[in-house]
């Protein structure tokens, strides 16, 4: 019998692939018209943008009128809230609008996190831009300021007292958080030696996978072009604090199905949460889980989120630590990392969907000698002196 899937989702390519992959599943798709080149194939409906729920419901009942819906998939961060009304609306099973604020909401998301004991950051809500330094009055200084709605950092910033705030925001050097027009989360700096990240996937609410990795650098602190990190050694006591806090978490949202994507930074007294997606890592992630432990989260996420049960077999992880890095799609650059012993694939733009940048995997003995390659490896942009 095919099901039935509403796939809310932008760009991302590799979910619509996941699902088209399965023989019997169906799937109509709820996106924006910029987008609409990506599913000529579908059945689609347009919304303007997934915050505009209004917009969201007529474009959920345009496409149920071709049939019951039997699933409800959310591909973005963006699309989460929108596909918990729609679940609602259409009477679908899954978490619903609420539940799925928890997923996406930054301090919706904290509120229930630090509801269940669990290790985030003092934070406060600003109703606008402007409403920055009362919150802040509340965290303390210094603050990462953000929307509430947000992914891949966009629109996040570090301010580290009123005085430079005052300064930047009348330099309007807080332009793209205004253009939101959403409230703002204010968050306490954390400070922080390194940042991690656990990718996760979650059956009947239980996880049935996890692997804890590190970045290279913070993404906050490197370029887009540059994003990188290798799987940890997951025999680690941080490594295995950060497991357990992640199931934690995934018992906290109360998540029944899904992947996730939980940010946590290591400080001095411990793991502290940064944030939770319900949907796999971007910048490569996906794609060094499948060389590290013949995972496809892509695949997954398609699988569990339309109720499939039947796991996909994965090889034994590797003994050696898989990495990743981007890199800018300079002349020559990939044959020249295709060249090194130990990578083991360079992508380009078309095959990573990343105009202007190459994914590049490979393996090293130990985390050290990850880091060191992946120096190496930036090291190859920087033009000759």
């Amino acid at each position: 019998m095919t099901r039935q899937v509403l796939l809310l989702n932008s760009d991302k390519p590799e979910v619509l692939q996941a699902l088209a992959r399965r023989p019997d599943v169906t799937v109509r798709v709820l996106t924006r018209k910029v987008y609409a080149d990506l599913y000529r194939d579908h059945e689609t409906a347009y919304v303007d943008s997934f915050a505009d729920l209004t917009q969201v419901e007529r474009a959920a009942y345009e496409l149920a009128a071709l049939g019951p819906v039997d699933h409800v998939v959310a591909a973005t961060e963006k699309s989460v809230p929108a596909a918990g009304l729609v679940r609602a609306l259409l009477g679908v099973a899954g978490p619903g609008y609420d539940q799925s604020l928890w997923g996406a909401h930054k301090r919706a998301m904290k509120d229930t996190l630090r509801a269940a004991g669990l290790p985030v950051t003092d934070y406060a809500q600003a109703a606008t831009v402007d409403d920055v330094p009362r919150a802040a009055a509340a965290t303390g200084w210094p603050v990462m300021i953000k929307p509430v709605f947000g992914a891949a950092s966009k629109c996040t910033h570090r301010v580290d007292s009123p005085e430079e705030f005052a300064e930047r925001h009348g330099a309007g050097g807080f332009a793209d958080l205004v253009e939101t027009r959403l409230p703002v989360q204010v968050e306490r700096l954390v400070h922080f030696t390194h940042e991690y990240h656990c990718d996760g996937v979650v059956h009947a609410g239980e996880v049935a996978r996890a692997a804890v990795s590190r970045y290279f650098l913070p993404p906050l602190r490197t370029s887009p072009n540059l994003n990188s990190g290798y799987v940890a050694d997951q025999r680690d006591p941080f490594s295995q604090e950060v497991l357990d806090l992640h199931r934690r978490v995934v018992a906290a949202l109360g998540l029944p199905a899904g992947v996730t994507h939980l940010e946590v930074f290591r400080t001095g007294t411990g793991p502290v949460i940064g944030e939770v997606a319900v949907r796999p890592g971007g910048m490569g992630i996906s794609r060094m889980w499948w060389h590290a432990f013949g995972v496809d989260l892509w695949e997954e996420f398609a699988r569990v989120s339309t109720g499939s049960a039947q796991a996909r077999p994965a090889h034994p992880p590797r003994p050696d630590t898989v990495g990743r890095t981007r890199l800018p799609d300079l002349p020559g650059l990939r044959r020249r990392v295709l060249a090194l012993p130990g990578v083991l694939e360079v992508l380009t733009p078309e095959e990573c969907a990343s105009p202007g940048r190459l994914e590049a995997y490979f393996t090293a003995p130990d985390e050290a000698a990850a880091e060191e390659f992946i120096a190496r490896l930036h090291g190859m942009t920087v033009p000759a002196a």
